[in-house]
Formats: structure tokens, C-alpha cells, sequence
């Protein structure tokens, strides 16, 4: 008897998890963020299992889709092995790009919920601060003001304070756990903020007033911040109104005043008028012309995305998940006018 290995999903998926994307580093950039969000290593098994998903995904979008894509496979069909190679090709292909879209659809969910918390702790450190200088006047050790200045609406900053106390219980230091705490967020004002009060215990004394002054400038912060994001909301509204709106209905515009040009050609001719030297227009103008346009809609919608992201002060990949939301409508919209147009304008003549 050979005793068969059973194949480990942990190993597998170490294999499947790909160190690049591009230029994005994926592997390093989900092992940084899992560490961040849960203490711990990438749950593999959870990739091997988004493999098995994208390869269910693809047989099943490449049976649907066969029909569409076989008049441009067909050329290669010239015998029996080349039709299984061509289709082997494709499917590969085809599940490649799924899972990468998976992949990318996994870190960017962890990614949210990480960015969500560390804007909760944003949001709640004014509070905070002026909670911590009243409790540390009130004469009570950091340590213990750190856990009584939150409250329990506060679950983000709850949690980590929650941790900082439970470190320092086992034995370590108070600036140290801050600065643990500190290092693992992105956000300059949560650094900036703690490492005052780092310095603060590391100078010794009483850190209550300055404490004050960074509780103010906090507010200041949020004061101007809100100014930034309401001018830069105004512009990514304008974006995604031009993205969603304008440019699926001009592209609409255009394929119904080619019908209608076309339709005006094959009304002359059918008049008969000799005098009029006029040639129908070609039905493969139609067709290139939905192609262009489509095409130049996924194009607009990319770089809208790139620019969104951006005012929103994201990172450069986060502007991916904008992507499927702004195609979706931007070429529905587009189908929904026109058709609306061509039945309007397509009887006119």
C-alpha cells in the first residue's frame, strides 16, 4: 500500500498567494495588513479556498460565454489537439484574471475595515484627549486614565486601549506599548498625536497641559479637515457625474445621430432621385462606433477612478475598487440611452 499525502490547503495556498501583482507588492502588503488587523499570519487556507472559487467562477462564465467567443476561436480550430489547446488557453487566461480580481476583492475588504477603525480612532481622539487631561488632573495614574477616557460607543479606540492596558499588565512599558500601538496605523495624526505623549513620558513630569494643547490642535485639524473634504467632495461629485452621466450620453448621442444620418441616406435613395449622387452608410460604422464608445467609457471610468481616489487622499491601488461600480453604470446608462434615443429619433424619418 503508498500512503498518499494529503494535500495541505495551508501549503497550497502559500504557493497560490503571488508575491507581486504588477508592481504591487500583494503578498507583503497582505501579510503587513493582517499582522495590523489581527495580530497574525495570512490565513492561507482562506486563499486556496478563493482559488477553488475562481476556478468554479470561470468554467462557468467560459460555458456561458463560449458561444459569443467561438467565431473568433474558431480560425484555430484546425484539428482536435489545437481546439483543446485554444480552449485550455482561455480558460486559463480567463481564471488567471478572476482570481487576481478575487484576490484583490479579499485585500480590499480587510484593507476597509482596517481604514474604518483607524478613521473611528481619528474621529474619537479629540474626545479622548480632553477626557484623559481631565482624569490625569483628577490625580489618576496614565495608566488607568488611558482606560477610563474611553467610552464604550468608542469599539475602534475601545479595542486598542483594551490592548495597550492589557500589555502594560504584562509587564510593558507604558511608552513602549504606545509606541507599538502607534506604529501599526498610517494615519499622521494618530502618530503625531501619541508620539507627543510619548515624549511627554519620556521627559517625565506632568503631561497634562500638553496634552491640552494637542486635544486644540486636534481640533483645528478636524476643523480644516472637514473644509478640505467638503471642497474635494464637490469635485469628486462633478467626476462621477461626467463619469456616470455625461459621457455614456454623448457615446448615445453619437450612435443616434449616425442611425438617424443613415436612415435619412436610405430615405433618399429609396426616392429615387437621380439628380442626389448619396451612398448608404455601412452597418460596420455602427458597430465600430459601439465598440469606440464602450471602450472609451472603461477608459474615462478608469482614470476618474485614479482622480477619486486621489481627492479622497487613498492609496493609488484603492482606486480599484471604484472600477466595477462606475463601468457597471456608466455602460448600463449607455445601453439605457440608447435605446431610449433610437426610439425616439429612430421614427422620426
Amino acid at each position: 500500500m503508498v500512503n498518499l499525502k494529503i494535500l495541505n490547503k495551508e501549503d497550497l495556498g502559500k504557493l497560490l498567494l503571488p508575491e507581486k501583482i504588477y508592481k504591487f507588492k500583494f503578498k507583503q502588503e497582505l501579510e503587513t495588513l493582517y499582522k495590523k488587523l489581527y495580530f497574525d499570519n495570512v490565513n492561507y487556507k482562506f486563499i486556496t479556498n478563493i482559488f477553488a472559487l475562481s476556478i468554479i467562477l470561470s468554467l462557468v462564465v467560459y460555458i456561458l460565454s463560449y458561444e459569443f467567443f467561438y467565431p473568433y476561436l474558431s480560425p484555430y480550430y484546425v484539428g482536435f489537439l489545437s481546439k483543446i489547446i485554444v480552449v485550455f488557453l482561455n480558460f486559463f487566461i480567463l481564471n488567471i484574471f478572476l482570481y487576481y480580481c478575487l484576490l484583490f476583492f479579499y485585500f480590499f475588504i480587510h484593507e476597509s475595515k482596517f481604514k474604518r477603525s483607524e478613521q473611528e480612532i481619528e474621529a474619537d481622539l479629540p474626545e479622548f484627549i480632553d477626557n484623559l487631561v481631565s482624569n490625569l488632573k483628577g490625580g489618576i495614574s496614565l495608566e488607568k486614565a488611558l482606560v477610563k477616557s474611553v467610552r464604550i460607543e468608542q469599539k475602534a479606540l475601545l479595542h486598542e486601549v483594551t490592548l495597550i492596558n492589557q500589555k502594560i499588565m504584562m509587564g510593558t512599558d507604558v511608552y513602549v506599548a504606545l509606541k507599538e500601538f502607534r506604529l501599526r496605523f498610517d494615519s499622521p495624526i494618530i502618530n503625531r498625536t501619541f508620539f507627543l505623549i510619548e515624549e511627554g513620558i519620556k521627559g517625565g513630569g506632568n503631561i497634562a497641559k500638553p496634552l491640552e494643547r494637542i486635544s486644540q490642535n486636534l481640533k483645528r485639524i478636524y476643523t480644516l479637515n472637514e473644509e478640505i473634504i467638503s471642497s474635494s467632495g464637490g469635485f469628486a461629485v462633478v467626476i462621477m457625474a461626467i463619469t456616470i452621466l455625461v459621457a455614456p450620453l454623448l457615446f448615445a448621442l453619437a450612435i443616434t445621430l449616425l442611425t438617424f444620418i443613415g436612415n435619412l441616406f436610405q430615405l433618399i435613395l429609396k426616392s429615387g432621385a437621380d439628380q442626389i449622387s448619396v451612398s448608404s452608410i455601412p452597418d460596420a460604422f455602427s458597430d465600430y462606433l459601439v465598440i469606440f464608445s464602450r471602450s472609451m467609457i472603461i477608459l474615462i471610468t478608469l482614470f476618474s477612478s485614479l482622480i477619486t481616489a486621489e481627492l479622497k487622499n487613498e492609496k493609488l491601488h484603492d482606486s480599484i475598487k471604484y472600477l466595477p461600480i462606475y463601468i457597471g453604470l456608466a455602460l448600463f446608462l449607455y445601453w439605457a440611452f440608447s435605446k431610449i434615443l433610437l426610439s425616439f429619433f429612430g421614427n422620426v424619418i
